[in-house]
């Protein structure tokens, strides 16, 4: 991209008073069963910490890299990681004099399908955002947590991810390059996402849907989409229910998750509102209207995917969840 992200009337500049930033972004579900590449909620309990710390020179330089995965799994070069990227454009495009190392703790493993590059990609950018005279709001910093998670998939710009990444709660995208979205009632729900070990790399995915889709079946799922809408507005949980099917997506991704059918009719079974993979996988989730269904929905699907080979973590949580914020934030 030759222009900056962001156009700002005022001149960005440094605060030399900071030494050390860093922020916690969360995990995340994307597309929302029918909302493929716009709606997606955040997740609780698990998400990525991004540490930046000034140097005495203007370079950048990723110090290290800890947690579910190491300097082994991802890239140390600024430009490969997108933590060092989104940083790097940043800097460059507001002309900021300033060097940083950078530590990256993930707590979300790679092709997980819960967000993780986007989830680095919000903390990095929140935690630089410190380190200026005048911090930036969130919605002046999201067009580049957006740019950090299409390094990963491919070039696509869907801030399904980011988005409720830095925001939290759920959330409908109109436009993610320039980023605009809507925040959408939650109705106080559930979500119970399970997420198998089995790696499923975004672009992989992304190609099994490459292809031209059924007219009849793009205009069901936008009438399902806007039925699931409408249905949050106006609370009502029998509609969002009915409509809660994705038809064009999931039929096809869903090959690549062992024992995904044997859960989604445990899941519907035992009461839950809804069913759906998360972002490209393989992890899944399953909507209810208690914590406790939640939660022992969660088991169950468990000791499906046990039965399958895989090992998996599970996460209950409502979808109201809370979005990035700083952790850290220290004066020299």
């Amino acid at each position: 991209m030759d222009r900056p992200l962001q156009q700002e009337e005022m001149k960005i500049s440094v605060n030399d008073n900071i030494k050390k930033g860093s922020a916690f972004a969360p995990a995340t579900s994307a597309n929302f069963a029918v909302g493929f590449d716009l709606m997606g909620f955040a997740i609780s309990g698990v998400g990525d910490i991004v540490h930046l710390t000034r140097r005495d020179d203007d370079q950048l330089v990723i110090k290290d890299i800890k947690g579910v995965l190491t300097k082994n799994d991802l890239s140390l070069n600024i430009d490969k990681n997108v933590c060092g990227a989104v940083i790097k454009k940043f800097i460059n495009d507001h002309h900021l004099k300033i060097g940083l190392d950078i530590t990256i703790e993930k707590g979300i493993p790679i092709g997980s399908g819960i967000g993780g590059s986007a989830a680095s990609s919000v903390a990095a950018i929140l935690a630089v955002n410190e380190f200026l005279q005048a911090p930036l709001p969130k919605e002046r910093l999201i067009d580049y947590a957006i740019y950090g998670e299409s390094l990963t998939s491919g070039g696509a710009y869907h801030g399904d991810n980011a988005v409720p990444a830095m925001f939290g709660g759920l959330v409908l995208l109109q436009n993610s390059q320039p980023c605009k979205f809507i925040q959408l009632p939650t109705l106080e729900l559930y979500a119970a996402v399970v997420v198998p070990k089995l790696q499923i790399e975004t672009k992989e995915a992304r190609k099994l849907i490459d292809v031209p889709f059924n007219i009849k079946d793009f205009v069901a799922q936008s009438a399902k989409t806007a039925a699931v809408i409408s249905a949050l507005y106006e609370k009502n949980i029998k509609r969002l229910t009915e409509n809660f099917i994705d038809i064009l997506v999931e039929p096809k991704r869903k090959l690549l998750i062992r024992g995904y059918d044997q859960a989604k009719d445990k899941a519907l079974a035992l009461g839950a509102l809804g069913f759906g993979i998360s972002g490209s996988g393989p992890a899944v989730f399953a909507l209810a209207c208690e914590r406790q269904t939640s939660t022992y929905i969660a088991s169950e699907l468990q000791q499906i995917f046990q039965k399958e080979g895989l090992d998996s973590q599970a996460y209950v949580n409502p979808l109201n969840v809370e979005g990035a914020r700083i952790i850290t934030r220290e004066e020299r």
